[in-house]
């Protein structure tokens, strides 16, 4: 009975310590606390081609280049990647973005939209 008592207090400190370190790690931002999107990006258009958020959230647009190089540049907001972007949402509008590089005779036409509420 006494192995059991102790078996018993042993897992309830090891219970208890992971849920110290796992909440305790120095890590503020949790990973539900971001918007991830994946944009696909091909000549001369993107999937998805409009995103909405709201003001405040923590928002990372993962930029997927289907034939070349396009990559996404939101002026309004200074941003710009060919890969990742990452930023916060601090700005309430509608925001127009472009492609980032030449990629033909379409890419003056190539946008799509963020629309933070």
């Amino acid at each position: 009975m006494k192995k059991v008592i102790i078996g018993v207090f042993i897992l309830a400190i090891v219970i208890t310590s992971i849920f110290v370190v796992k909440n305790f790690t120095g890590n503020s931002v949790k990973n539900e606390d971001v918007k991830t999107f994946n944009v696909k990006a091909f000549r001369f258009g993107y999937s998805p081609d409009l995103i909405e958020v709201n003001k405040g959230d923590k928002v990372v647009i993962e930029i997927e280049n289907t034939d070349t190089l396009h990559g996404i540049r939101i002026p309004d907001l200074g941003i710009k990647g060919n890969e990742v972007i990452e930023f916060t949402a601090d700005k309430t509008g509608e925001f127009t973005w472009y492609c980032t590089n030449m990629c033909g005779e379409g890419h003056m036409q190539m946008q799509g939209k963020l629309i933070v509420k």
